[in-house]
């Protein structure tokens, strides 16, 4: 059932969210390439449920190499 799969998808893709939400903290210590980098993964995150027609199409988008 599509509605199930898209369901796992988004709660997938809120958890990879909220495991980057720290990046956006004002504090945080990071490089304007950086965070480029993350706020193009974070919309890329956000961008699927739009962005894809079909849940087995779902590509996630890779992490930046320094999230840990």
């Amino acid at each position: 059932m599509p509605e199930i799969e898209w369901a796992a998808i988004r709660t997938r893709r809120d958890q990879l969210l909220q495991a980057t939400d720290f990046t956006q903290l004002p504090d945080f210590p990071i490089s304007a390439d950086q965070l480029a980098q993350v706020t193009a993964y974070r919309k890329a995150l956000r961008d699927i449920p739009q962005a894809i027609e079909q849940p087995s199409q779902v590509l996630w988008p890779e992490k930046p190499s320094f999230i840990s």
